[in-house]
């Protein structure tokens, strides 16, 4: 049997900052064309405005342009009164008339059906009223969108008003996803028996997508050491993130961690939380491997927990979770299996030895739904301890429940990691 006794453990604080700092991203920049292809893009440089917006006086509503000059002394006698002499229309940001100066909304003017008798239940309050003055959006110059920024439909909208037409990115991080296992096989073959469907690869992609970088996703790799070795250097030496699937545990066919020490640097072995406590961190020539457990229920939250991080990093952007405090409309299940420390007697060859025997705190991951009552902001937990995808779906946070600490009940306050 091999031997797992020194392999270290340390906290999903510890791990992020062992793992992050062990590594040094020098991204490429690239400049590409401003389009609905730029969202998700991170900003390598400040987008800055070309021009001064609006570039002459323009009117805020839907409204009829006079001079102030008229109403400066008070309601004036309209009688007369010529369109384009006197009044004009004048829309929403559009620029005023030549001449006019001054804007009356639309529903404080009264028209003849022609147009040829004007009057005003409503009047304008000083010069310039129901205007915008030149530049009063933006000047040129004016940083619209700062470096570091995750581009939405709304910045790019944002950034393409300063008469922009492309903009300075970083590169997208190659992440090489390699699933290992021999019982594994893709989805729509034959199922022979004993195996599985691999589709951590699936989830790994769209994930990585949507934070911005590139996936490029290994063929199903055997519990062979010498693939994987193989496997593992290939990805290293064309991506600047490695995740690596399975073989983390402690099974005979479990291979990564040791194939990891032989041709890198292992940081840790293990996390002090579960689901996800074989996840690892390493470094091979330079570049992160992130080591994640099998199964898909941990696979998402190990990814957000470690994955989303590195890639943050590569971007330049902070690497934490978003915290928030909740109020409980729940307790936590005190059915949890590291919340109560069996005797030997009631031992069973079938279970896993309780991980918090030795009084070593342990963290079991929960995942929660927000909602919102008035300013108030709460949270209700997951009915299960091993979330399916449908439900998990629906949630919104995670939460460490101590295998120590007094568990948080029904109106409790706590602390919780948004999903990314």
């Amino acid at each position: 049997m091999r031997d797992h006794s020194n392999h270290i453990e340390v906290s999903r604080e510890q791990a992020v900052e062992l793992l992050g700092n062990a590594v040094t991203f020098n991204p490429k920049i690239e400049t590409v064309k401003l389009d609905v292809s730029c969202v998700g893009r991170v900003l390598a440089a400040d987008a800055v405005a070309k021009l001064d917006m609006p570039n002459c006086l323009t009117c805020k509503m839907d409204s009829v342009a006079v001079h102030w000059d008229d109403f400066k002394d008070g309601a004036p006698d309209t009688t007369g009164w010529q369109r384009g002499r006197d009044w004009e229309f004048a829309n929403t940001g559009i620029g005023m008339p030549e001449g006019f100066d001054t804007a009356i909304v639309i529903e404080h003017v009264v028209l003849s059906e022609d147009n040829t008798t004007i009057s005003f239940n409503a009047l304008p309050s000083k010069q310039y009223a129901g205007t915008s003055p030149a530049g009063s959006r933006m000047r040129k110059g004016d940083v619209l969108v700062p470096a570091g920024s995750m581009l939405t439909p709304l910045l790019i909208s944002h950034i393409a008003s300063g008469n922009n037409t492309e903009v300075s990115v970083i590169a997208r991080p190659k992440v090489a996803f390699i699933p290992t296992g021999s019982e594994l096989v893709v989805p729509g073959s034959e199922i022979p028996r004993g195996k599985n469907i691999e589709t951590n690869s699936l989830l790994a992609a769209a994930k990585i997508a949507g934070w911005g970088g590139e996936c490029i996703v290994w063929d199903i790799i055997p519990d062979d050491p010498d693939k994987i070795k193989v496997a593992v250097l290939e990805a290293v030496s064309i991506c600047d993130i490695v995740v690596v699937n399975a073989g983390s545990s402690k099974g005979s066919d479990d291979w990564n961690i040791e194939m990891l020490e032989e041709i890198g640097q292992v940081l840790y072995h293990e996390t002090n939380h579960g689901p996800g406590h074989h996840s690892s961190g390493s470094v091979v020539e330079g570049v992160p491997i992130v080591g994640i457990s099998g199964p898909p229920g941990g696979a998402a939250f190990t990814m957000d927990f470690y994955l989303y991080p590195l890639m943050r990093r590569h971007f330049g952007q902070s690497i934490e979770l978003k915290k928030i405090d909740v109020r409980l409309m729940e307790g936590f299940s005190k059915k949890d299996p590291q919340q109560k420390k069996p005797s030997a007697e009631t031992a069973k060859g079938e279970a896993r030895p309780n991980i918090v025997a030795d009084g070593r705190e342990f963290f079991g991951i929960k995942q929660l739904k927000i909602s919102m009552d008035g300013t108030e902001v709460w949270a209700l937990p997951a009915t299960t301890s091993h979330v399916g995808a449908p439900e998990a779906e629906t949630m919104d946070c995670y939460f460490a429940l101590s295998s120590l600490r007094k568990t948080p009940q029904k109106g409790d306050t706590i602390t919780v990691d948004l999903r990314p």
